[in-house]
């Protein structure tokens, strides 16, 4: 009974030491001191291309309220605001 033990002891020891030497070869990305980190592979992945846009968010919602003063000061103009 007591090599059975052993033996248990051995095959968890392996497995542990097999864990973390394959871990760090895992390739995640993580995050330290507050920045993200790449992934060791990083190299070999595809790019990725985003047009550049307009930095201001909601320039969509200021054009709609341009539009409807424009149209306010329109009518007001005609007489009939």
């Amino acid at each position: 009974m007591r090599s059975m033990k052993s033996k248990g002891r051995v095959a968890f020891g392996v497995l542990i030491l097999a864990a973390l030497t394959l871990a760090p070869l895992a390739g995640c990305q993580v995050t330290r001191n507050g920045q993200t980190l790449p992934s060791p592979h990083y190299l070999g992945d595809d790019i990725q291309y985003h047009p550049s846009g307009s930095e201001f968010q909601y320039q969509q919602e200021v054009d709609y309220m341009n539009k409807i003063t424009a149209e306010r000061n329109a009518a007001a103009m005609n007489g009939q605001y």
